[in-house]
């Protein structure tokens, strides 16, 4: 059997002329498993407050809800809401005038108080970010097709497009899909610009950086990044004008598009913080960074914060801070039947591997093994060699990897454990570089005995991969691989965003009416109202409870899953016995694998 990528198979030839046919199947296949669960998702936790936040930005031009996450991915989920004739709950004496913190009971009366339609407004909030994924997917293809052919661009896309863990962060409003976007678009271009230092790279450069802070304040570390690997790439490239030259090339292109970056940021704030009053600026301030304990960078912010000029950079540079006191501070966080709000130094490793598909690992796994068998030596000094010699040839594959590893770790050592989000953003890169590997080793292996093995196993992968993705539609939030025998049994390890956001209150309405159970309990973990769908004089009569009710004597009962395990943090603080009783208890479903319903007798 011939290789399935040398030039003479008839695989081969077939594909060539069909590939953006294949390319254009996989993106259509993306967006429709997206848009039916998309249409069938009950509002997320976060989506409470980034949905209401989206829309008083482009409508107000007041930044007073949800300063924590920057502007352009919930700018394009507020976009369509402009067209809607919408009822925004910002009277005087609301939270909206009022509140230090509005973003939550502004959000609750924005979407389910105030006579608004809640389906048409997280559709159409939801819908640009999984147009955001659909035209990037599209994108991404095309550059990987025209950088390292047909195989690299058709793999990586299909990587992208079956990725249970993209389509679930496509279909909710949060920045987490567009940060992890817009990171991959800035690092292509850092490499764009390392490989030609020309002013319009470093342009493109600073562009793409503020794209990227703009989606989300953990692309911070971009710049210290950048810079870093802007000294490195010095010296490897430092044949023929020197070292010296280069890093003056090098750290001054990184520095101008740095201040690009600065300055387009600026920009972005000014007609969306324009009206925010400067009280109700400084009450932010003061409530996030509290200048009665002496916080410096809280005095900073007061001081220039009744400056015209400055607001935009100072509503920014707030931002930045409460995402970095948030890290700080941690979160509860449930792994493997122990809770705190500390974190697990093994959350991030085992939360990887759990929840990526066991096709993807196999690859990383053998690609791994093939590099360090490349690379290996008894002599540091050739080992280094060799890997210069890497960097200098593949400076997009060195700077991918290097990316993933140190934004990985960073989330490791960290101390806020809430989900695969907040990783996220190195699947791209991943998807590129096993990519990259897979097609190089397939051709190596050509007209060798190893071939034919390679092929089927190749093949086998991939099919298990994408199977894997349409198996756990429309469920991909809660997507869990075979190790642990998928999400069924997830409960044992995770909770929160990882599983459990809030994504399946609907389907539990749905499950209610379908088994015509009569009167459901629930305590309910999400950024629904259960009021809301379950409506006073219509079947099923809903009770809202809580583990500090005690035992439960009715017979149908339904705990959200972070509800369940978190509740080991809670009882510890109280004489209750909460949930206990339900450990022993087999659930007679797990809707969406997020909702456990309970008969009780």
């Amino acid at each position: 059997m011939q290789s399935l990528f040398s030039t003479g198979t008839y695989f081969n030839r077939l594909v060539h002329r069909c590939h953006v046919i294949i390319a254009i199947l996989f993106i259509a296949t993306m967006f429709g498993l997206g848009l039916n669960s998309m249409m069938h998702n009950s509002a997320i936790v976060d989506e409470i407050s980034h949905v209401s936040a989206s829309y008083s930005y482009l409508k107000f031009g007041d930044y007073r809800l949800n300063p924590e996450h920057p502007p352009l991915i919930k700018d394009m989920a507020g976009f369509p809401l402009l067209f809607q004739k919408i009822n925004f709950p910002n009277e005087p004496g609301s939270a909206w005038d009022t509140s230090s913190d509005a973003q939550w009971d502004t959000g609750w009366k924005f979407l389910y108080y105030s006579g608004n339609n809640v389906a048409a407004i997280l559709f159409w909030a939801r819908l640009p970010i999984l147009l955001l994924s659909t035209v990037f997917a599209g994108l991404l293809y095309l550059w990987a097709y025209k950088k390292y052919g047909i195989g690299v661009g058709l793999m990586c896309l299909f990587l992208y497009a079956f990725s249970p863990n993209i389509i679930a962060n496509s279909i909710i409003v949060t920045t987490d899909l567009g940060a992890s976007i817009f990171i991959f678009i800035a690092l292509v271009c850092f490499v764009r610009f390392i490989e030609s230092p020309s002013k319009a790279n470093v342009l493109l450069l600073g562009l793409t950086l503020a794209l990227a802070q703009l989606s989300k304040f953990s692309a911070v570390m971009l710049y210290p990044f950048i810079f870093g690997l802007g000294v490195v790439f010095s010296h490897v490239l430092s044949h023929p004008v020197g070292f010296k030259k280069r890093l003056q090339e090098f750290i001054g292109g990184i520095s101008f598009a740095s201040l690009i970056s600065l300055v387009l940021i600026w920009i972005t704030y000014i007609p969306q913080t324009i009206n925010t009053p400067s009280n109700v600026l400084q009450r932010l301030i003061n409530h996030s960074l509290p200048i009665s304990y002496g916080h410096v960078i809280g005095q900073g912010l007061s001081y220039l914060a009744p400056n015209v000029i400055l607001k935009p950079i100072v509503v920014y540079l707030l931002g930045v801070v409460m995402v970095f006191n948030r890290v700080a501070g941690g979160n509860t966080t449930y792994f493997m039947g122990q809770v705190t709000n500390q974190s697990f130094k093994a959350y991030f490793p085992v939360l990887f591997t759990l929840k990526t598909q066991i096709a993807l690992l196999i690859l990383m796994l053998v690609l791994t093994g093939v590099a360090i068998y490349k690379i290996r030596s008894k002599k540091p000094l050739q080992v280094w060699k060799r890997l210069k010699a890497y960097i200098k040839i593949n400076p997009l594959e060195s700077v991918l990897l290097s990316f993933s590893l140190t934004y990985f770790s960073l989330a490791v050592i960290g101390n806020l454990d809430l989900g695969l989000r907040h990783i996220l953003p190195i699947y791209i890169p991943i998807f590129l570089l096993v990519s990259i590997g897979t097609i190089k080793l397939a051709r190596r292996l050509h007209k060798t005995a190893t071939s034919f093995w390679f092929n089927w196993m190749f093949i086998l992968l991939l099919f298990w991969y994408g199977a894997a993705t349409i198996w756990i539609s429309p469920s991909f939030l809660a997507y869990f691989n075979e190790l642990i025998g998928g999400p069924a049994n997830a409960d044992a390890y995770f909770s929160d965003s990882s599983i459990d956001w809030g994504q399946d209150l609907i389907r539990l309405k749905d499950y209610a009416v379908a088994n015509n159970i009569k009167t459901l309990a629930l305590d309910y973990f999400g950024g629904a109202d259960p009021k809301y769908y379950f409506q006073e004089g219509s079947s099923p009569t809903l009770i809202i409870w809580h583990s500090s009710n005690e035992h439960y004597t009715g017979q149908y009962l339904a705990v959200s899953e972070t509800y369940l395990e978190n509740d080991l943090i809670n009882t510890s603080y109280t004489s209750s016995q909460g949930y206990a009783y339900l450990k022993h208890l087999k659930p007679i479903a797990k809707v969406g694998y997020s909702i456990y319903v309970y008969k009780l007798y």
